[in-house]
């Protein structure tokens, strides 16, 4: 018995040391019509995380957009965030060219620190008649 015991605190403390893995993933690329209501996702396979959005612009460094309540100082109310499940996502309400950049998004403590990118192509809609 005292083995076990023994065993099992090891096993906790070598356990608590570790991060945890997780995954975050979204889609690669969009394009969207000017106007148009966006909804980024971002996948988490597994755990409870607050996951942060990021936007880059061409040129630019990420800028921190947004994470459950917490906005980036003068960021747009067309920019909001919800959550289903392993869900996370960025709603942009109403695309502007503006809003054309590559969208991140991240969970600190993660293994993986930041998901793959998605490029948002905002452009005008154009109709191709007869």
């Amino acid at each position: 018995m005292t083995n076990l015991v023994q065993v099992t605190t090891l096993l906790l403390m070598v356990l608590s040391g570790l991060e945890a893995i997780v995954l975050l993933t979204q889609e690669k690329s969009m394009s969207v019509s000017l106007g148009a209501n966006v909804k980024i996702s971002c996948t988490v396979s597994s755990g409870s995380w607050i996951i942060s959005w990021y936007q880059q612009k061409p040129g630019g460094a990420p800028q921190f957009l947004l994470a459950d309540s917490n906005r980036a100082s003068g960021l747009p109310s067309r920019f909001t965030y919800s959550e289903s499940g392993s869900n996370e996502y960025l709603h942009i309400n109403g695309v502007k060219a503006e809003d054309t950049a590559v969208y991140y998004c991240s969970c600190a403590g993660c293994e993986s620190a930041h998901s793959d990118s998605l490029l948002l192509d905002a452009c005008t809609k154009t109709d191709y008649g007869t």
